[in-house]
């Protein structure tokens, strides 16, 4: 009888353990009067479950991320490289710009000499161009193109009163003699020992005389350097035919003469 009481109390306390213990479970899961029992939060979802749902759509964040990243690199990369080039230009531009006034200046420099040598070419062409005015067109000529010299100026003989007063042109009868310059014929006819004799006056008063002609081709008006006046004749006192050329500075007369050969010389001419 005892032993069945003890082992009821100890029965009695194991069943009293036992449910102060599921008491103490339900406790813990039944929530608290007045309270709203939640859901627990779903799981996230890791990249691999993204993954094996839609493999691309798991990678595209990745990837964009990454060619964003790269995009912006380059970007930045080629502006660099840019402003670097335009500053690299800038400063290669600046010694140019500096050096062109220099450049210039070397230029005008270089350009002087050629310059000069362009305007003396230009001068000598000009001198060569009035040569050829003058030769075709010149103020003073001769008075006969093929003769030779016999009687100089100043010479003295059985020939002439006191000494001789002019140049003496041999040449042949009938040979055109030309007026020495411009001018107008003051006289023409026959003169004693001159024979027949032309006189032109030049513009600046010098008077020439022209003798011994065979003939006459103008008498009158004016004249031009080589016009023709008259022929190589032996009218009035000579030996032969010839041309007998005086030059009276002023309009003096025959003691005013001066030497025919000088001053054809001073005109640019070589009697």
């Amino acid at each position: 009888m005892t032993r069945s009481a003890s082992t009821t109390t100890a029965l009695s306390a194991t069943s009293a353990k036992e449910r102060i213990a599921a008491e103490s479970d339900d406790a813990k899961q039944t929530p608290a009067e007045g309270t709203t029992k939640q859901d627990p939060p779903a799981p996230k979802e890791t990249t691999a479950q993204r993954a094996d749902a839609d493999p691309e759509k798991a990678d595209r964040p990745s990837s964009e991320g990454v060619e964003q990243k790269t995009g912006r690199d380059e970007e930045s990369a080629t502006t660099t490289k840019a402003e670097a080039r335009k500053a690299e230009a800038t400063k290669a531009a600046q010694p140019e710009k500096e050096a062109e006034p220099n450049k210039e200046t070397e230029q005008s420099k270089e350009a002087g000499p050629e310059d000069e040598t362009a305007e003396q070419e230009e001068a000598r062409e000009a001198a060569e161009e009035r040569a050829a005015r003058e030769r075709s067109n010149p103020e003073w000529v001769l008075p006969i193109e093929s003769y030779v010299l016999t009687g100089r100026f100043g010479q003295s003989g059985n020939r002439w009163a006191s000494y001789h007063h002019g140049l003496d042109f041999a040449a042949d009868s009938g040979t055109p003699i030309r007026a020495v310059g411009r001018g107008e014929i003051i006289a023409a006819g026959w003169e004693g020992a001159y024979g027949n004799r032309i006189l032109v006056r030049h513009p600046d008063g010098t008077v020439t005389l022209y003798a011994h002609m065979s003939g006459f081709e103008r008498t009158s008006g004016t004249v031009e350097p080589g016009t023709v006046i008259g022929y190589v004749g032996a009218t009035g006192n000579v030996t032969g035919p010839h041309l007998h050329l005086e030059v009276r500075p002023n309009g003096g007369g025959l003691n005013s003469a001066i030497d025919p050969f000088a001053w054809l010389a001073d005109k640019g001419l070589d009697p």
